[in-house]
């Protein structure tokens, strides 16, 4: 089994030095040593940051070298992150990376290698039978997933535009929409059976026009939380081709108030020749009182899709080609 490992920073890449975690010198040695399965395992590192320094130069470093993989050679492929942004990575390499015909898996740990509490270890082992189970043709899932085992429960397996931000009290990873692709038990993977889940994950082609190119992603897509009392004038639109709203989890949003309107804020948008798009969207039988003053304004809604997700929909639609641009956008991941 020929197993390529991406290693790109993180606790799970880390080591601890007088009470400080930093990237170590050695991380892929650190991390071979303790692993369950033989394989054949070739280690780059395109770069090694604290997730937590993650940007749009980060990420655009990130998605090019994988597009430029030549996936044919391995059986599948293994990315080390960390876990402050692992879910925007693995939605954006999800998203990029929907063509693939092997297993690409992005794990992370809780704490360095070297802590007994660490899941890191576990974490890399589950994703080596994951990919052994393709290999030797127990299960037909490829694409991207990402691999995180919450305390007191078995190795989950996501897949990767569906991971949803850790919990930050517990350190937990979910599924959007609450179910995991699977588990990793006893050195195999387990689908979990719920019609949220596909029977199994296989290669699409939609954005497949993007092997082999470079990316580039500037800071042009404005993510927004709604929370009382948002101010909407208090923000720059510069630079920006996009802006994206989390609404409330009941699809509405703030349509009063002078700095707080949320039906303002999309006028100068508009004006300002910015685009809108909100989510999570909801089809329902009835609209609340607030939804009215939007109904002449221009925004998009997406549909289905949690905020890394989401935010890497946008980030890549608005910058590649614009013919292109709304087949990113309407892509069902």
């Amino acid at each position: 089994m020929r197993i390529l490992v991406v290693f790109t920073g993180g606790t799970i890449d880390s080591t601890i030095n007088n009470g400080f975690a930093d990237i170590g010198k050695n991380p892929a040695a650190q991390l071979l040593r303790l692993c369950s399965r033989n394989a054949d395992f070739e280690c780059v590192s395109p770069f090694s940051i604290l997730s937590e320094n993650a940007n749009c130069s980060t990420l655009s470093d990130l998605c090019s070298f994988m597009l430029n993989v030549d996936y044919s050679l391995y059986d599948g492929v293994i990315v080390t992150h960390g876990s402050d942004t692992l879910a925007y990575s693995s939605a954006m390499l999800g998203l990029v990376l929907s063509w693939v015909e092997i297993p690409v898996v992005i794990t992370a740990a809780n704490y360095p290698l070297s802590m007994p509490q660490s899941n890191g270890n576990e974490n890399f082992n589950a994703a080596l039978d994951f990919i052994a189970d393709f290999a030797n043709g127990c299960h037909k899932n490829t694409g991207v997933f990402t691999v995180w085992k919450n305390d007191d429960e078995p190795v989950n397996v996501h897949i990767a535009c569906r991971l949803n931000q850790a919990d930050n009290f517990l350190d937990s990873f979910s599924s959007y929409c609450g179910v995991p692709f699977g588990i990793v038990s006893n050195g195999h993977f387990i689908r979990t059976e719920s019609v949220k889940n596909p029977l199994f994950a296989k290669p699409c082609r939609v954005t497949e026009f993007l092997r082999g190119k470079k990316l580039r992603f500037n800071n042009n897509v404005l993510l927004l939380h709604s929370y009382v009392g948002l101010d909407f004038n208090a923000l720059s639109l510069k630079g920006k081709s996009a802006v994206l709203l989390k609404l409330y989890h009941s699809a509405t949003f703030c349509s009063q108030g002078e700095n707080t309107s949320f039906p303002d804020f999309v006028s100068r948008c508009c004006n300002e020749n910015v685009d809108v798009y909100v989510y999570p969207a909801k089809k329902s039988d009835y609209l609340y009182g607030s939804s009215k003053n939007l109904d002449d304004k221009k925004i998009r809604f997406l549909y289905n899709v949690n905020t890394p997700a989401a935010y890497a929909k946008l980030l890549l639609a608005y910058n590649i080609e614009p013919e292109k641009q709304n087949v990113i956008i309407n892509f069902k991941i």
